[in-house]
């Protein structure tokens, strides 16, 4: 069945409320795979949005010889229009299978968090998609910034279909920190039998993270077969610009440690840590209201919390490659 009418003609996109969440779609043959971008579920992130809209302005003209779908889609939309990671709770923890199931049952008007609305909205467009009973190839990438400087990487399970597509980017790859960070929307794109990851793409709001997202799309639509190389003429320029962002950082990176913010912690990361810091068991990293927070093993220090929303205060991560 081809897809617009799964998605475009559906009653339920004339609902207001999940239109809005619709960036858009490309659509080539039905043969090839079918490709989800997400951005903004953290309302603070809308980079990923704006990559979304250039990458899908790109590919338009070429859209008859595109091999596959890609749906484009905004996450936390009241979060996005008043700049905050999020209205009441965090809208990426909330992709677990029992909380989903009861975010469907229940009316919309009832739900008690705005950021429940907001993913009954897009499970609305999503269920469709994912949970599909053919075996068509879904790739699901959620587009995210991060409050420190420097990098990019993705974040994904450590399975062989996730690391041979992943490879291609050539960005880092982070193992092991999904199992510590629960709920997320990979975790839904894999609970149905998908490939789901995280795509961190540089610092909230910068100029470089939107050309980081937007590289790091064309190059993931070039690796699935979705988009040939040949196909857009500047293909080689967002390839080779991607690479260049990379070539100096860890390929493969695992997870270590990371220091959880509780409430009152009262929590301030240190100045002027980036992500791929090398850090030392010991090393002084930030403050709380017990004084020092000290580095608990060596490795790499990775997404420092320069923000007042969120409880993950950094990770440290070592190399595996």
């Amino acid at each position: 069945m081809p897809l617009k009418s799964d998605i475009i003609e559906k009653e339920y996109l004339q609902v207001e409320e999940v239109s809005h969440h619709l960036i858009g779609e490309l659509r080539g043959n039905d043969t090839g795979p079918l490709i989800i971008g997400i951005a903004g579920l953290h309302g603070n992130e809308p980079t990923g949005v704006d990559a979304i809209r250039e990458m899908m302005d790109l590919l338009k003209p070429y859209e008859s010889e595109l091999n596959g779908t890609f749906v484009g889609l905004k996450g936390n939309i009241p979060a996005l229009e008043t700049g905050e990671r999020f209205i009441d709770e965090d809208m990426n923890r909330l992709w677990i299978t029992s909380l989903l199931d009861k975010i469907r049952r229940k009316d919309r008007e009832l739900l008690p968090t705005s950021e429940r609305k907001q993913v009954k909205d897009l499970l609305e467009i999503l269920d469709p998609l994912v949970i599909r009973d053919d075996d068509r190839k879904v790739i699901l990438v959620d587009l995210h910034t991060f409050s420190g400087e420097r990098g990019m990487f993705s974040i994904t399970q450590r399975e062989e279909a996730h690391i041979e597509l992943l490879s291609q980017l050539k960005i880092p790859l982070i193992f092991g920190i999904e199992h510590t960070l629960h709920g997320t929307s990979m975790d839904f794109a894999d609970e149905h039998g998908h490939i789901g990851f995280a795509f961190e793409a540089g610092s909230h709001g910068t100029d470089e993270a939107r050309q980081h997202a937007l590289a790091g799309l064309l190059v993931l639509m070039v690796a699935t077969g979705f988009l040939h190389a040949s196909t857009l003429p500047s293909y080689s320029d967002y390839y080779d610009y991607l690479m260049g962002q990379v070539n100096t950082l860890p390929h493969k990176v695992r997870f270590v440690y990371k220091h959880i913010i509780e409430e009152g912690d009262e929590f301030e990361m240190r100045p002027g840590f980036k992500n791929f810091d090398k850090v030392t068991f010991g090393d002084w990293l930030a403050n709380d209201n017990c004084g020092k927070i000290l580095a608990q093993a060596n490795g790499y220090i990775l997404m420092p919390l320069y923000q007042k929303q969120g409880n993950d205060g950094f990770f440290i991560v070592e190399d595996c490659s």
